[in-house]
């Protein structure tokens, strides 16, 4: 079987050529029936592939689920190795080639209401967004607006 840009250029130039109209309505007509063939090989191959990548998808999210349960289990432990030394009145122990320390907690900030906050705490942020229906339908309209264009994107495929 061809390939599909063969057939699909076969077909173009066919339509092209000054033959009996009787001959080309046949001819177009095998044509076509090889083009739907291929056509639907490819949508086939497609379908496939769309069904492995969604199990790749579920795979990467059960890995996932499985690497943050593992952390989890890591944090538990560090937590009880902490709570040991703690309970026994100890910041430092050699255990093996591992030393441990415990550490004084870090200080951090807790905002319980940033309403409250005098103004010199606060800071401000402004951003900058173009409103790109707005500009579209004035560039549609014909209107020329500096750093802006209006761009067609790629056809798409409907598959039903």
């Amino acid at each position: 079987m061809s390939k599909l840009y063969e057939i699909a250029n076969d077909y173009a130039k066919l339509l092209d050529e000054d033959l009996e109209p009787e001959l080309i309505a046949d001819t177009l007509e095998g044509m076509e029936g090889e083009l739907k063939d291929k056509i639907e090989q490819l949508l086939a191959i497609c379908k496939n592939e769309t069904g492995y990548a969604e199990r790749l998808k579920e795979e990467a999210k059960s890995l996932n689920e499985r690497a943050a349960a593992t952390l989890n289990r890591v944090e538990r432990i560090q937590e009880y190795i902490s709570l040991a030394l703690s309970t026994a009145g100890l910041k430092k122990i050699r255990a093996g080639i591992h030393q441990v320390t415990i550490r004084s907690p870090a200080e951090s900030v807790e905002i319980v209401d940033s309403g409250a906050l005098p103004a010199k705490f606060v800071e401000y942020e402004t951003t900058i967004k173009p409103d790109k229906l707005a500009i579209k339908h004035e560039l549609k309209a014909g209107h020329q607006i500096p750093g802006a264009q209006l761009k067609i994107g790629k056809p798409s495929l409907l598959i039903k």
